[in-house]
């Protein structure tokens, strides 16, 4: 019985960790993604901030522009924050599932031993 446990016991980690490392490549490429898609939203609102500041012929112009786009900035920061916790957390839990189902496995045939 001891032999047979044992023989069983490297095929768990090893497709383990072969899962645990495609859900962190699969995870990371989320948010490498999410990154550039984050970067590109930010730059595309700053050209069009200054594309709005040339054509301002007043003071008061630009100073509602620079108010306009610090809040516009200010809500984009806090989109993308909860955007990223919630790819974080999810990849989190796909990184950990095989590494929790494992566990789980164990105790169950522990328990059936």
């Amino acid at each position: 019985m001891l032999l047979s446990n044992s023989r069983r016991v490297p095929k768990t980690p090893g497709k383990c960790s072969e899962s645990i490392f495609e859900n962190t490549k699969a995870v990371g490429n989320e948010l490498s993604l999410k990154t550039i898609a984050a970067l590109r939203a930010n730059a595309e609102a700053d050209l069009s901030h200054l594309q709005a500041l040339v054509g301002a012929k007043l003071p008061s112009a630009v100073i509602a522009l620079q108010s306009n786009l610090l809040r516009k900035g200010l809500e984009m920061c806090v989109e993308q924050t909860k955007e990223f916790q919630a790819l974080n957390t999810k990849g989190v839990a796909n990184v950990t599932k095989p590494i929790k189902d494992a566990l789980e496995k164990a105790l169950t045939d522990a328990k059936a031993a």
